[in-house]
């Protein structure tokens, strides 16, 4: 007699009930919900039962534990040929539930009312990943992979060894930004993070990087003016009022107009999503053109999720932002507000409202002003850094063109005041320069 065909579900528990150590070799691949026999469904929840109580696993205990199970508990061991293909049966069992999963979130998408019809989307997506972590390597398998980035790296022609952001010290210090980070640029108030993050993102797609920027706060037409002042160094003033203008200044801004068409660099201006929607709109962007960088000013702009607390609702973003980070292989500089109440140089605990910010970033850099009477003179520090040093550096910022330069205040010359047309009518009419 020909035997019957078993099911990948009855060969996994059938595996199990030959050899209980089987369950551990497919307990990260697996839960009971991706089983689709109810009565498979119950048997596995036995099996784990029995696993975590640290008992046997086997026919016996199986009916022990649940007697009106045993019979089938039997049945499958008698009809499995070996357990040693347990994580080989497991295999096809999670695909089907990854399957049923995405048709029966079809299904839902459809039903998707108004409201936060994005956002809920995304979460009925989620749901749909699988559960497992991937497999444990030994590590000689990982020493492969180093050694081959190793040599990437010794042949580039670079010494960085992610997207650079244009400023030495920085670069040298980070080695780029690398794929996967989560980067903290924190600052207080109209000290200068977006402009200086507009000019990381500039640097980056000048070079040929697809740079998503995610502007919450400012219009994107706001953005490309900035962009504009700091492509072509004109007055950032003169691209906002251009009757200001002179007429020598027009071919440099037509000039930086089409570099700035010309580049990589998307903008989403879209306004308070919440975390999922933002993720949804960074992975329909990512899906599109790959992105080498994406920046997102800022997180207090992000709609806070449902949580116990405001730390808990910032752990929840900060968490998932990483994530996306890890799962694209693409960098993510984040930028946040420090508590108003920092007296001196910022530090990691001055980030405001959740210690879950510097646990999840890899990156942490403070934007600084020390002396507020001398506004060109800022710092960058670096208060955290996995794989590499902290640092302090020097920035001359120069908010009229929108530029930043390191430098030391030490070689720096007195300040000279402008004697242009404009700062004569930015004198007499009292134009403000935004430095944030």
């Amino acid at each position: 007699m020909i035997p019957r065909q078993i099911s990948a579900e009855e060969a996994v528990l059938g595996a199990i009930l030959l050899d209980g150590a089987g369950y551990w070799q497919v307990a990260d691949l697996l839960v009971a919900e991706d089983f689709m026999v109810p009565a498979h469904i119950a048997l596995w929840r036995v099996i784990a039962d029995l696993a975590q109580q640290n008992v046997p696993i086997d026919i016996f205990t199986v009916g022990e534990k649940a007697p009106a199970l045993m019979g089938l508990a039997a049945g499958l061991a008698n009809s499995t040929p070996t357990s040693r293909n347990v994580r080989a049966y497991a295999e096809p069992v999670a695909t089907a539930a990854i399957l049923r999963r995405v048709r029966t979130a079809g299904q839902r998408i459809s039903a998707v009312g108004e409201g936060d019809p994005l956002g809920e989307a995304q979460s009925i997506l989620q749901a749909c990943a699988p559960r497992h972590l991937g497999t444990i390597r030994h590590a000689r398998e990982f020493l492969r992979e180093s050694q081959a980035r190793m040599q990437t790296r010794a042949e580039a022609a670079s010494e960085l060894i992610g997207v650079p952001c244009g400023i030495p010290k920085l670069d040298a210090a980070t080695g780029g930004w690398e794929r996967g980070d989560l980067v903290i640029l924190a600052a207080r108030p109209s000290v200068g993070k977006t402009a200086v993050s507009l000019q990381w993102a500039l640097h980056a797609a000048a070079r040929e990087s697809a740079v998503l920027y995610v502007s919450l706060e400012m219009a994107g037409s706001h953005l490309t003016d900035r962009a504009l002042a700091h492509l072509s160094g004109v007055h950032h003033d003169y691209v906002r009022r251009p009757k200001l203008m002179p007429e020598a200044d027009w071919p440099l801004i037509m000039d930086a107009a089409t570099k700035l068409a010309r580049m990589p660099l998307r903008i989403d201006d879209c306004s308070a999503p919440t975390v999922d929607q933002l993720c949804a709109r960074i992975r329909q962007a990512h899906a599109a053109q790959p992105l080498a960088l994406v920046l997102i000013d800022y997180l207090s702009q992000i709609t806070p999720p449902r949580a116990n607390s405001t730390n808990d609702g910032i752990q929840i973003i900060t968490r998932q932002l990483k994530a996306l980070a890890k799962q694209l292989q693409v960098p993510i500089i984040l930028l946040c507000q420090l508590n108003r109440d920092v007296a001196g140089r910022p530090r990691l605990a001055n980030l405001r409202d959740s210690g879950a910010i510097e646990q999840d970033a890899d990156i942490v850099i403070f934007l600084h002003r020390p002396d507020d009477s001398r506004r060109e003179r800022l710092e960058l520090l670096i208060g955290k850094n996995r794989n590499g040093p902290l640092d302090e550096i020097q920035l001359h910022a120069d908010f009229r063109s929108q530029r930043f330069a390191e430098t030391s205040w030490e070689d720096e010359p007195a300040p000279i005041l402008p004697a242009s047309r404009l700062a004569r009518r930015v004198a007499s009419q009292r134009i403000p320069y935004g430095d944030d």
